[in-house]
């Protein structure tokens, strides 16, 4: 059985020896880099924030608390302590401008958790094994009372417009979002990429866009692709601009010594031996060809 996520789809289709890396073999550094680090708490404080608008001050004050308590110092790659604090203060801040920028909006859902088989959407037949889950950040509700599947992005500078008409997760969330599926024509539903971009004054913005049956049918089609190419194996690097901010790429291009302060010597020692074996299977078919 194959459980895919956004990040597991995006990762195997951005290079799929991260994929192996990252899910198949386990490397995993041990600190979460600053900037994932606080990506995330802006996103939780955000959606804490629109959940619990009617005593917003004191629910982002609780929500900061327990989400520094969970990703303490030791789990981060801060350098210092005094990062750490500043970072601290520095998402709280942010968050707060978000939030008022985004004003009183309506959220019918936030965090929601859908888990399926993977299902054609006009044919209906399940393939239980290919799962799909998801965690839909926020479904907004418009003034005429449609919803708006949304996932949030905490990015440094004003993005490129458009990418809402091609992101791999809006189409994930907008088909887990209309589950069940039913033998008619499914009407579009409207999807948005909201980037909270924190730069000197952080900034709100929306890139909409909408979601179809061919939408699903593509998706559907990639994770039976994807799936195929990990059932048989077939994992092979995908080097670009991308791998600046891969935490494998030191194991990639073999950076003893960056990858194992990134990793530790155990998990280094246990990626060249399984490096080791994979030539030696590989090999063979090498030879023959």
């Amino acid at each position: 059985m194959i459980r895919f996520s956004k990040s597991k789809l995006n990762t195997f289709l951005s290079c799929p020896e991260k994929y192996y890396l990252f899910y198949e073999l386990g490397l995993r550094s041990p600190k979460s880099s600053p900037t994932l680090v606080e990506g995330s708490c802006i996103h939780h404080l955000v959606e804490a924030g629109v959940m619990y608008r009617d005593r917003i001050d004191d629910v982002l004050e609780q929500a900061s608390l327990s989400f520094w308590l969970e990703n303490t110092f030791e789990r981060c790659g801060y350098e210092t302590q005094g990062e750490y604090l500043a970072a601290q203060a520095k998402c709280f801040m942010q968050a707060q401008a978000f939030l008022d920028q985004l004003g009183p909006v309506t959220a019918r859902h936030i965090e929601l958790r859908v888990d399926t088989p993977l299902i054609h959407p006009i044919t209906l037949v399940e393939h239980p094994e290919i799962t799909l889950t998801g965690f839909i950040d926020m479904v907004l509700v418009g003034p005429e009372g449609d919803h708006c599947v949304v996932d949030l992005k905490s990015v440094q500078r004003m993005p490129r417009e458009g990418m809402s008409r091609v992101a791999l997760e809006l189409t994930l969330y907008a088909y887990l979002y209309s589950l069940p599926f039913e033998a008619q024509a499914l009407p579009a539903i409207p999807v948005a990429l909201v980037y909270l971009i924190r730069t000197r004054t952080p900034q709100v913005h929306f890139d909409e866009s909408r979601r179809s049956m061919a939408h699903f049918v593509e998706l559907y089609n990639i994770c039976r692709k994807v799936a195929q190419d990990i059932e048989q194996w077939h994992f092979w690097k995908n080097p670009g601009i991308h791998c600046s901010w891969c935490d494998a790429a030191s194991a990639c291009y073999g950076e003893e010594q960056t990858a194992i302060a990134t990793f530790g010597r155990e998990t280094w020692d246990r990626y060249r031996e399984d490096q080791e074996r994979r030539q030696e299977i590989n090999l063979p078919d090498a030879v023959n060809l």
